[in-house]
Protein backbone atom coordinates (compact mmCIF):
# COMPACT_ATOMS: atom_id res chain seq x y z
CA UNK A 1 0.00 0.00 0.00
CA UNK A 2 2.95 2.37 0.40
CA UNK A 3 3.63 2.09 -3.61
CA UNK A 4 0.27 2.72 -4.05
CA UNK A 5 0.04 5.80 -2.10
CA UNK A 6 3.51 7.40 -3.52
CA UNK A 7 2.45 6.47 -7.08
CA UNK A 8 -0.49 8.26 -6.25
CA UNK A 9 1.16 11.02 -4.67
CA UNK A 10 3.48 11.31 -8.17
CA UNK A 11 0.88 11.37 -9.96
CA UNK A 12 -0.47 14.19 -8.55
CA UNK A 13 2.74 16.10 -8.28
CA UNK A 14 3.40 18.63 -10.60
CA UNK A 15 -0.51 18.51 -11.58
CA UNK A 16 -3.16 21.20 -12.41
CA UNK A 17 -5.21 19.58 -9.71
CA UNK A 18 -5.23 16.66 -7.38
CA UNK A 19 -7.77 14.50 -9.24
CA UNK A 20 -5.27 12.48 -11.00
CA UNK A 21 -5.93 9.14 -9.93
CA UNK A 22 -9.19 7.43 -10.71
CA UNK A 23 -10.60 4.75 -8.77
CA UNK A 24 -13.90 3.12 -11.00
CA UNK A 25 -15.18 -0.12 -9.86
CA UNK A 26 -15.28 -2.19 -12.53
CA UNK A 27 -13.91 -6.08 -13.92
CA UNK A 28 -10.12 -6.56 -12.81
CA UNK A 29 -9.28 -6.31 -16.47
CA UNK A 30 -11.03 -3.20 -17.40
CA UNK A 31 -9.26 -1.32 -14.38
CA UNK A 32 -5.69 -2.51 -16.15
CA UNK A 33 -6.80 -2.28 -19.53
CA UNK A 34 -9.92 -0.32 -21.40
CA UNK A 35 -10.04 2.60 -18.37
CA UNK A 36 -5.74 3.49 -19.04
CA UNK A 37 -6.34 2.97 -22.70
CA UNK A 38 -9.72 5.78 -22.69
CA UNK A 39 -7.11 7.68 -20.33
CA UNK A 40 -4.47 7.42 -22.65
CA UNK A 41 -6.91 9.54 -25.31
CA UNK A 42 -7.52 12.30 -22.80
CA UNK A 43 -5.54 15.49 -23.01
CA UNK A 44 -4.46 15.01 -19.03
CA UNK A 45 -4.68 11.36 -18.89
CA UNK A 46 -5.22 10.02 -15.46
CA UNK A 47 -3.88 6.84 -13.85
CA UNK A 48 -6.58 3.83 -12.57
CA UNK A 49 -6.22 2.21 -9.45
CA UNK A 50 -7.50 -1.18 -9.24
CA UNK A 51 -8.61 -4.40 -8.18
CA UNK A 52 -11.32 -3.53 -6.53
CA UNK A 53 -13.48 -6.24 -8.32
CA UNK A 54 -14.03 -8.74 -4.95
CA UNK A 55 -14.48 -11.69 -8.18
CA UNK A 56 -11.09 -10.98 -9.37
CA UNK A 57 -9.92 -10.64 -5.48
CA UNK A 58 -10.73 -14.25 -5.08
CA UNK A 59 -9.08 -15.80 -8.11
CA UNK A 60 -6.12 -14.00 -7.87
CA UNK A 61 -6.07 -14.50 -3.73
CA UNK A 62 -3.88 -17.46 -3.67
CA UNK A 63 -1.28 -15.87 -6.20
CA UNK A 64 -1.59 -12.65 -4.27
CA UNK A 65 -1.22 -10.95 -0.88
CA UNK A 66 -4.11 -9.22 0.81
CA UNK A 67 -2.84 -5.95 0.21
CA UNK A 68 -2.17 -5.76 -3.47
CA UNK A 69 -3.71 -3.20 -5.83
CA UNK A 70 -3.33 -2.27 -9.58
CA UNK A 71 -2.18 0.86 -10.53
CA UNK A 72 -2.32 1.34 -14.19
CA UNK A 73 -1.26 4.44 -16.61
CA UNK A 74 -1.13 5.47 -20.62
CA UNK A 75 2.90 5.60 -21.19
CA UNK A 76 2.77 9.46 -21.68
CA UNK A 77 1.60 9.81 -18.20
CA UNK A 78 4.60 7.57 -16.76
CA UNK A 79 6.86 9.57 -18.27
CA UNK A 80 5.29 12.72 -17.31
CA UNK A 81 5.39 10.90 -13.48
CA UNK A 82 9.16 9.68 -14.31
CA UNK A 83 10.19 13.20 -15.29
CA UNK A 84 8.89 14.42 -11.94
CA UNK A 85 10.92 12.20 -9.82
CA UNK A 86 13.95 14.32 -9.93
CA UNK A 87 13.41 16.92 -6.64
CA UNK A 88 10.77 15.67 -5.95
CA UNK A 89 9.57 13.87 -2.24
CA UNK A 90 11.10 10.81 -3.35
CA UNK A 91 14.44 12.29 -3.08
CA UNK A 92 13.80 13.42 0.52
CA UNK A 93 13.70 11.73 3.75
CA UNK A 94 9.69 10.66 4.43
CA UNK A 95 10.41 8.26 1.52
CA UNK A 96 13.10 6.51 3.13
CA UNK A 97 12.11 6.75 6.68
CA UNK A 98 8.62 4.68 5.00
CA UNK A 99 10.80 2.19 3.29
CA UNK A 100 13.04 1.77 6.59
CA UNK A 101 9.49 1.18 8.45
CA UNK A 102 8.51 -1.28 6.31
CA UNK A 103 11.93 -3.07 6.48
CA UNK A 104 11.94 -3.26 10.04
CA UNK A 105 8.03 -4.52 10.06
CA UNK A 106 9.24 -7.83 7.87
CA UNK A 107 12.20 -9.00 10.20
Amino acid sequence: MDQISTLSVLANYGRRDNEDVIFPFSAGCQNIGIYPFQEAQSEYPRAVLGLNDISARVALKRMLKEDVMTFATPFSFLKEMEKNVAGSFLERGTWEQLMALKNKSWC
